[in-house]
């Protein structure tokens, strides 16, 4: 059969079926709306639909660049959206882009690259995109940036394969830390809690540090940053954020630490299990991140999203549908930092040990 070498485009909704299951008409009508569009900027850039299926679909290009633009720029699109409150979650795709020989027949194209493609489609993040190594090389006079995530083992794929993930357009604006910190504005700052009953509770490993939560959780999620896993020893840190004012240690309060010139992390003194993180940069933040592994029931906090994935470990594959975002897109991160002179996020990691160290010295020499 004759092969024609081809650049190949796979996009599939995030978590569709999920999605369909909590509202079925808002999806569908979302779903139309993201293939019409998509559809659109493929024909655009001189691309090839070759066949939708349910919530996939399938392009050729003739240039990886072409494809390549084509997915930046129809996820930039989708993730400007205005969010309806009342409508529900909105969908996100994810998109992978490869090279390959494709044999075509029956008005359709098989053949290892097109199975590459859907299977680096399922390593990117919801809204984002990846591709593989042949396609990056093809990129070179592009002005992409792009995360490094190593050689990935693919069902039916005889060889492993190095994924990248192209960095998209700057989208702080929808980044999942800003409902944390608009759920938490004008709240008081102390550490006893209100007097209600407690929802859930947690310890340290020795139980000398014991807490009680009276308010619902404000947000959860998993960071993966250097320090994070430094401060727990960890590969991942799974986090739930509670207003300060509605934790209330019951026996020894915990011993604080400054992580960094924007943030400190609570531990026993006697143990030394972390059990609060908090902010403090540009002012106090309202609300501690505890570590969800010493609550009572960390079975009903789930995470609901990654950040610092630019720093994830890369044999931790967690394959889930949740949104992934870097730390150079966290309002929060932008605006701590600056506040300390830092802008520049190359900046963020070289000063985190040695000034916080210095801070903590002259702390305990005054």
């Amino acid at each position: 059969m004759k092969r024609q070498l081809s650049a190949i485009l796979y996009a599939d909704v995030a978590g569709y079926s999920r999605l369909t299951g909590q509202n079925e008409e808002q999806t569908h009508q979302q779903l139309n709306t993201g293939l019409n569009l998509l559809s659109e900027i493929i024909t655009a850039h001189d691309g090839s639909k070759v066949h939708e299926a349910g919530d996939a679909i399938l392009a050729e290009f003739s240039s990886a660049t072409e494809a390549v633009d084509t997915a930046v720029e129809f996820q930039k699109q989708m993730a400007s959206r205005d969010s309806d409150p009342g409508a529900g979650e909105l969908i996100e795709f994810r998109i992978g882009v490869n090279i390959g020989e494709v044999i075509r027949d029956r008005g359709d194209i098989y053949g290892d690259g097109v199975n590459i493609a859907a299977r680096i489609q399922e390593v990117a993040p919801p809204g984002g995109l990846c591709v593989s190594s042949v396609v990056l090389e093809q990129l070179s006079s592009k002005d992409y940036n792009y995360d490094d995530l190593g050689y990935r083992n693919f069902k039916n794929i005889e060889r492993p394969v190095h994924v990248y993930e192209i960095r998209l357009p700057d989208l702080s604006e929808h980044h999942p830390m800003k409902a944390i910190e608009t759920r938490v504005q004008g709240q008081p700052l102390f550490d006893d809690a209100i007097d209600k009953p407690p929802i859930t509770a947690g310890h340290c490993s020795c139980g000398s540090v014991t807490l009680e939560v009276t308010q619902e959780s404000l947000g959860t999620g998993f960071c993966h940053c250097k320090i994070c896993r430094r401060c727990t020893g960890a590969p991942v840190f799974a986090w739930a954020a509670f207003p300060i004012e509605a934790v209330k240690f019951t026996r020894d309060k915990p011993k604080y630490y400054r992580l960094s010139l924007i943030a400190e992390k609570g531990f026993c003194k006697k143990c030394g299990s972390l059990v609060v993180w908090r902010g403090l940069k540009p002012e106090p933040a309202n609300y501690f991140a505890v570590p969800t592994a010493i609550l009572d029931n960390p079975e009903d906090y789930a995470p609901t999203w990654h950040g610092g994935i630019e720093s994830q470990i890369p044999w931790l594959q967690i394959h889930d549908d949740l949104p992934r975002t870097r730390c150079t897109e966290s309002p929060f991160l932008k605006k701590s930092w600056g506040s300390v002179g830092a802008s520049d996020p190359d900046e963020w990691i070289s000063l985190e040990y040695e000034k916080a160290k210095q801070l903590d010295d002259d702390s305990a020499s005054s």
